[in-house]
């Protein structure tokens, strides 16, 4: 995602064409990283209008030799995220609510069915295993998978060293890949039913 610096520092300066513009570039990226965060359509649209609220009031703050505006706005949509998980409880979400709210399935157009099916099926356990983890795994694993981010601009986002980015991808991902294995075991009795014994 790139933005002309010059759109940066009109932002900065109060203009709000600017800031539209930035809005219309960073949306999907907050909205992605906030539902994948907090589980909920109207939860995700509540931590998008927050964040860019936020973005707004606290422009000046903004340094970019410090870092990227992709960074700093994650930044803020994790902390909102962070609050409100702190609040209450997070469920996992299903393929289905996931649809339902709109958001982006694998393209599909030239795939078997069988293909269609097995990647929905994927999808769904990657979905549920990310609304196992803790928040600052989960964070970890949106940022870097979702969002696209670097280990270095992840650590800014979460202001933790590198290392610890790592570990924590790493940690999440064994535990994603327990879930997920988990659940492939149980997948042929869900699907078809107990097995007789003859």
């Amino acid at each position: 995602m790139y933005i002309a610096m010059d759109v940066i520092q009109k932002w900065r300066s109060g203009d709000p064409q600017a800031f539209e513009e930035l809005f219309r570039q960073y949306y999907k990226l907050v909205f992605k990283t906030a539902y994948l965060m907090v589980g909920s359509k109207e939860e995700a649209e509540d931590v998008l209008q927050e964040a860019f609220v936020a973005m707004w009031r606290s422009r000046k703050t903004f340094d970019p030799d410090r870092g990227k505006l992709t960074t700093w706005l994650c930044r803020i949509t994790v902390n909102l995220c962070n609050n409100r998980r702190r609040v209450k409880s997070i469920d996992s979400v299903s393929l289905e609510e996931a649809r339902n709210d709109g958001f982006d399935l694998p393209d599909t157009s030239v795939q078997s069915p069988d293909e269609i099916c097995a990647k929905k099926w994927e999808y769904e356990q990657v979905v549920k295993a990310i609304g196992s983890l803790d928040g600052k795994h989960r964070a970890a694993v949106v940022l870097r998978y979702f969002g696209e981010l670097s280990y270095e601009e992840i650590a800014q986002v979460l202001d933790i060293p590198v290392g610890t980015v790592k570990s924590r991808l790493s940690q999440a991902l064994r535990t994603l890949n327990q879930v997920i294995a988990k659940d492939i075991c149980q997948e042929p009795v869900r699907r078809y039913g107990t097995v007789e014994k003859t």
